[in-house]
């Protein structure tokens, strides 16, 4: 059997859709729609009943994987999304998460997780959230599936099984997403109202890719 391998590249030069590096985490939803686009569902899902038929092939397919709480991070229970995303960006959460624990236990923290806290939306969903919030765009990266918010607010304490705030965890996974950033591999705006980080994942062109055995 044949595995794809996704080779490291230059992603200010071969991504999907353009991108440059930075620290700051400022991309609003316009520049993430590109690479949510680029990356994600090809068609959206005008409703909840039409997505939650497709999902399981979908996951089967590969298109989409389902994220559930393990050791890396939590799943906080979603109303207005549903706990899917890309391989892409599950690759990325995995990511973020082995940056941020070893910035926790620089400072003897590493008992917190990070939460995830809104995945794939429909435009059912997405239009529910533009009637309670003026400020939601009816056109949102999450659509796609390529796009995930985490909140920066509060983390989940693995030694007690609360969900809590935490100065060291909030300034560890502010380093880990301005690090990644840096690096290219995501669109990234911190959220003030929601108190999360809303970000879309980068992803290398098709040419960058080799088939090993």
């Amino acid at each position: 059997m044949k595995n794809r391998i996704i080779s490291d590249c230059d992603r200010s030069r071969y991504a999907t859709a353009p991108i440059s590096p930075t620290r700051e985490l400022k991309d609003q939803n316009d520049v993430q729609l590109l690479h949510a686009q680029a990356n994600g569902l090809k068609n959206v899902y005008i409703s909840n009943a039409s997505f939650e038929a497709d999902s399981a092939q979908l996951v089967k397919d590969q298109i989409l994987i389902h994220l559930h709480n393990n050791p890396f991070y939590r799943v906080k229970e979603l109303t207005h999304s549903y706990p899917y995303t890309t391989p892409e960006m599950g690759d990325l959460l995995n990511d973020i998460n082995a940056l941020f624990q070893e910035k926790m236990k620089d400072n003897k923290q590493d008992k917190y997780l990070f939460l995830v806290t809104s995945g794939l939306r429909t435009n059912e969903t997405q239009q529910e959230l533009t009637n309670r919030n003026r400020n939601a765009s009816t056109q949102s990266a999450h659509l796609y599936g390529a796009t995930v918010d985490v909140s920066y607010k509060e983390f989940y304490n693995v030694d007690k099984d609360t969900v809590e705030p935490n100065f060291y965890a909030a300034e560890a996974l502010r380093q880990t997403m301005e690090d990644l950033r840096e690096q290219c591999r995501m669109m990234i705006v911190r959220e003030r109202k929601q108190a999360c980080y809303h970000f879309t994942v980068v992803v290398c062109a098709p040419a960058q890719t080799v088939d090993t055995e």
